[in-house]
């Protein structure tokens, strides 16, 4: 699946869709990983980004209605915004086929986006926006949100680095792991064990345009290996979500070169608020794309987890 021919083909599907603000294409079929063909037919990723998820919803039952089941047809008609908006603010729809694609869509308003790129509410599109994506429609100030984003993400991964001599690859595997901490989806072994290697070997171009080109907290010398400036890194802390920070202010007393008590406190900052929207959107999800698809869907993830692993 080349990845020209389908982002094309992906700017069709939207012209289908009612208006909306942003659209991020992400995944294996927009971002190469070792493992999967080029010839291999893929889900394709969408995260629809609106002003208002509720008109939204109700303008598409309208005008795309076989993208719906039955359950998800009632659920979306008598949803209230707040319903909707629960958990990480996002609603999913999967096995959506147009054309020789199969999209997997998932609708969120633009205040919730900026709300979890910004103060990391949720990780569940902040983790998201900081690895590969295509940006079909673009919004100025969700980019800017998204910088902020992606600079946090290269501070807390430095932070974690805890090899002696770390190279760019570990860098750039701490940066794909973030998302995946707390995840229920590896407590059922629904997602392929290898996936952060082939994530952050599959985008490396991103991840040096993204991470290395535009910071100057770290030198890469022989081997790759990064030599980090630890006074930069650490005056950096300051600049994390506002909640993360504090906690790691009181858990280090303010001293945030307790290293690893700041360690300690990421990981269980992103593990708590991960594992609570994974939880949630799983049981939202099943009222979003109905019982039918939410099972076959879980099953595919499953088996292709168990196969890559």
């Amino acid at each position: 699946m080349k990845k020209d021919n389908i982002r094309d083909r992906i700017l069709v599907f939207l012209k289908t869709l009612p208006p909306v603000v942003s659209v991020k294409a992400y995944g294996s079929s927009i971002a190469y990983q070792a493992g999967y063909s080029e010839n291999e037919k893929k889900q394709v990723d969408l995260i629809v980004i609106v002003d208002d998820i509720k008109n939204f919803y109700m303008e598409n039952l309208q005008k795309n209605p076989y993208m719906y089941d039955l359950i998800p047809r009632i659920y979306f008609k008598n949803a209230k915004e707040k319903g909707l908006r629960k958990h990480a603010g996002i609603c999913y729809t999967t096995n959506i086929d147009y054309g020789i694609d199969t999209y997997k869509m998932g609708v969120i308003e633009k205040r919730d986006v900026l709300e979890d790129l910004l103060e990391w509410k949720t990780f569940y599109i902040a983790g998201r926006f900081q690895k590969e994506m295509f940006t079909a429609i673009e919004d100025e100030d969700i980019e800017k949100a998204n910088e902020i984003n992606k600079k946090n993400a290269l501070t807390v991964a430095l932070l974690l680095l805890d090899k002696e001599n770390p190279t760019l690859s570990d860098l750039y595997e701490k940066i794909c792991s973030l998302s995946y901490m707390g995840d229920s989806r590896k407590n059922f072994k629904a997602e392929d064990p290898n996936k952060i290697k082939k994530l952050a070997s599959g985008s490396r171009e991103h991840f040096d345009r993204e991470y290395r080109d535009k910071t100057d907290l770290f030198e890469v010398g022989d081997n790759e290996v990064i030599k980090i400036d630890k006074e930069k890194l650490y005056s950096r802390i300051k600049f994390l979500p506002t909640k993360l920070y504090e906690e790691i202010k009181e858990n280090t007393n303010g001293d945030v070169h307790n290293i690893e008590v700041v360690r300690d406190t990421i990981s269980s900052y992103l593990t708590r608020i991960i594992k609570k929207s994974s939880n949630g959107q799983t049981r939202k999800g099943i009222l979003t794309t109905g019982p039918k698809n939410s099972f076959t869907y879980a099953l595919a993830k499953l088996k292709k987890g168990r196969k890559k692993g």
